[in-house]
């Protein structure tokens, strides 16, 4: 969870958004958004055919990125 969510200090306030918009939000591809959202690995819900995710979701989903990426980043300096 980003330091902003976590304190309450939002920069907007959660909504629910297209897969459109979560795309370039996260600067990646709609496929790609798809996909994550197909796969779980970003947190969305189906209305009927559309695909819906949250502003948070996107946040969370960048945070856990580069949780990971920093997690990564420390095992390959102890193997150094």
């Amino acid at each position: 969870m980003s330091m902003e969510r976590a304190s309450g200090m939002s920069r907007e306030p959660e909504r629910a958004i297209t897969l459109n918009e979560a795309s370039r939000i996260l600067s990646i591809s709609y496929n790609t958004a798809l996909r994550l959202a197909q796969t779980g690995e970003l947190k969305a819900f189906r209305i009927r055919n559309t695909w819906r995710t949250s502003t948070a979701a996107c946040e969370d989903y960048i945070s856990e990125q580069f949780q990971i990426q920093a997690t990564a980043c420390e095992a390959e300096k102890k193997v150094v």
